[in-house]
């Protein structure tokens, strides 16, 4: 995943460049590299250039393999829209997640690659387009989603025998309606959800509002749903029953909830839920819990019926979070516990904002058994048994500026950010905090980010860096210049920034499902594995893992990624005029690294296991090492 580690900060400023530093490795090529990848689980960047894909080895230090790029030509656009209903598809190298394969649209057919030889384990030989690959780690297969002329396929394509295992026609109109939905939407697919999910019998398939179940074993259509527009479903864990949401009205503000027999399609219920949103679904195998917009009760399976003999009340829910058998839930502007038979637990609500629009913030039971809230207007704690609050009155915040609220569990600590102010305290503490630091940010408006380090606090936005430490004292407050038109051209083909943690398998050698019995209570079933996971343990039994990047290198790369936001990327300019990658560190504002971009659309991947910087340059990749 491109730039995973690093929260993505576009700025210019005016720093010193005496810490610039030259590139540890240089490769050069023949042509200008077009694109490059940094694959998680092993470190292998993938490059492009010219009419050849490369592989490099940071164990070797050099490139592995290199393999003849599929001919491009003039992209169809016509087709690109058939394909995916947007004419902005990206073309860049994307990781399938959890896996050492890379994926690459080319003249919008799909290529799937092996990182670590380069040999092209997936593309399309016939007219069909493929767009979507999702990896079965239980068969070794590619589930594929495309179009062969105006239809819509379905298929499953086996790695270990090379062929395709099946192939279905889902649909024969697809081409006609994403046609006319272009033409209705401008190509503007916002809202729109594209989905394939799989059980251990059957395929789901959410594409743009239309929804399709087949047989995973064969690739038969059991059923399809084209008539209404489907906006979201949910499978019970035994995928014998799901729910689909369909939307309906002006704007799409009436959501019709049905009940399905997962194998036929045939609705169990006579008439759906109606309602204004879905909030919660839940699977307790004889019944579902379901939160809504107008309520949350139980419902049978079978009869439909409530278990519940009314809802609890209030419209407007906004939230329900199961705690062991219990459920805090959220409506209007309070908050009430109930237990697993719907009877209250508290002797009356807790308000917990001054308006019912104002956004919840925080909200979650701390480990010495207290709620914590964090809304626009208030924050307190609760009494998870009593309901009572335990400050005598509500920390009053200021509704107009921006709030942040941070929870390290590990020591017990909260930090809020509300109206140029800090509050810092222990979920323990019995007395209404008072602000320990206030500051004077340069736009607060622009902050989007709040971590608690160890020794302080650092807050960081679009203008500026601040860190604060436990005394309420500014150790750095980084002041930045917003980009230019420069900066704006620079910021749309940057690459974007998120977290690794989804990027990876789990790292835990034992893996647990749980899920709930039909009393409520939690079950939990756990499976060891001896590698690091029940994905990586598939990927190393289908023989991807081999030699020098082989079960024990893998498996300490996995350990090592963890989700971090201690470090910001940085684009900025130089006393010269010069353009600047800079790395700073988030929790001392030192700008640890500083890298010389000669181009306005720098394409570059950092390994933030070892937190190397791979930058192209015209024909080179240079790789900047991270200092010792």
């Amino acid at each position: 995943m491109k730039n995973s580690l690093f929260a993505l900060s576009l700025l210019l400023t005016v720093v010193s460049v005496k810490a610039q530093r030259a590139p540890q490795k240089t490769i050069t090529f023949d042509n200008k590299v077009t694109d490059l990848v940094i694959v998680p689980v092993n470190g292998i960047a993938v490059i492009s250039e010219g009419e050849k894909i490369h592989g490099y080895s940071p164990i070797d230090e050099s490139l592995i393999w290199s393999v003849e790029a599929p001919k491009k030509s003039d992209v169809n656009k016509a087709a690109q829209v058939l394909t995916t209903g947007n004419l902005n598809a990206s073309a860049d190298f994307t990781v399938i997640e959890d896996t050492p394969f890379v994926q690459k649209f080319i003249d919008d057919q799909l290529y799937v690659f092996n990182s670590i030889t380069g040999e092209a384990i997936f593309n399309s030989k016939d007219k069909e387009r493929y767009f979507q690959a999702e990896y079965l780690f239980n068969e070794n297969a590619l589930l594929l989603r495309g179009i062969d002329d105006k239809n819509l396929i379905i298929a499953k394509y086996s790695l270990t025998k090379k062929e395709m295992d099946w192939k279905t026609t889902v649909s024969t109109t697809y081409g006609a309606f994403l046609q006319s939905m272009a033409k209705l939407s401008g190509n503007d697919t916002a809202g729109l959800r594209d989905v394939m999910d799989y059980s251990d019998d059957k395929i789901f398939v959410l594409v743009k509002s239309k929804f399709y179940v087949l047989n995973k074993a064969n690739g038969n259509l059991l059923w399809k749903e084209e008539d209404a527009t489907v906006a979201d479903f949910k499978v019970t864990n035994d995928a014998k029953k799901l729910i689909t949401v369909q939307t309906k009205g002006l704007l799409s503000q009436k959501s019709l909830i049905n009940l399905h027999d997962a194998n036929t399609g045939a609705k169990i219920w006579d008439d759906p839920l109606t309602t204004k949103y879905l909030v919660l679904f839940e699977d307790w195998q004889d019944k579902m819990l379901l939160a809504h917009y107008k309520g949350f009760n139980f419902y049978n399976y079978e009869t439909g019926e409530k278990t519940w003999a009314k809802d609890p009340k209030g419209k407007g829910i906004k939230s329900v979070i199961p705690i062991g058998s219990d459920f805090l839930y959220v409506y209007d502007d309070e908050m009430m516990l109930l237990d697993k038979n719907g009877e209250k637990a508290w002797k009356k609500d807790v308000s917990i904002s001054d308006d019912e629009e104002d956004p919840i913030y925080f909200l979650e039971q701390t480990n010495n058994n207290r709620i914590l809230y964090v809304t626009a207007t208030y924050a307190n704690m609760v009494d998870y048994k009593t309901g009572q609050k335990i400050w005598k009155g509500n920390l009053k915040l200021n509704e107009k500026r921006p709030t942040f609220a941070k929870y390290d569990e590990t020591r017990g600590d909260f930090v809020i950010f509300n109206d140029e102010e800090l509050y810092r305290f222990n979920q323990t503490t019995d007395e209404k905090p008072k602000p320990y630091a206030k500051l004077k940010l340069k736009n607060e408006k622009l902050i989007n980010s709040l971590e608690i380090f160890e020794n302080n606090v650092s807050i960081s936005g679009d203008s500026e860096v601040v860190g604060v430490d436990s005394s309420g004292n500014v150790i750095f407050h980084n002041k930045y210049v917003q980009p230019g038109e420069a900066g704006r051209r620079l910021m749309k083909t940057a690459l974007i920034a998120g977290q690794v943690a989804g990027s990876v398998a789990t790292t835990n050698v034992t893996v647990t499902t749980t899920y709930r019995d039909s009393e409520g209570n939690v079950t939990s079933n756990s499976n060891s594995y001896d590698v690091f996971g029940k994905k990586a343990a598939a990927i190393g039994e289908a023989g991807y893992y081999s030699g020098k990047f082989g079960q024990q290198f893998v498996k300490s790369r996995f350990r090592a990624m963890q989700e971090t936001d201690n470090y910001s990327i940085i684009f900025a300019k130089g006393d010269n005029g010069e353009k600047l990658l800079i790395k700073v560190d988030k929790e001392s504002g030192a700008e640890i690294d500083k890298i010389i971009m000669e181009n306005n659309k720098p394409i570059y991947d950092v390994d933030y296991v070892s937190d190397d910087i791979y930058y192209s340059n015209n024909k080179e990749v240079q790789i900047f090492m991270a200092a010792e």
